[in-house]
């Protein structure tokens, strides 16, 4: 169950997380270059990347604890 809920919450997070680093880098790009660039689905990407990620994390935290 805790597992389930940390994938939840990488993939809620991912995507919020994607899509502000987007719109930085698309407000960025404008800046930079008079036209905004992007990477296609970066949010799906980082959603995909935390959900595999902050379980990985939640694993490690819990070993750590237990051995103390």
């Amino acid at each position: 169950m805790r597992t389930l809920l940390s994938i939840l919450v990488g993939i809620v997070g991912g995507f919020v997380l994607g899509i502000a680093l987007s719109s930085f880098i698309g407000v960025f790009t404008y800046m930079m270059f008079d036209q905004p660039f992007g990477i296609k689905f970066l949010p799906y990407f980082t959603a995909l990347f935390c959900a595999i990620l902050i379980p990985m994390w939640e694993q490690r935290r819990i070993k750590q604890k237990s051995g103390d």
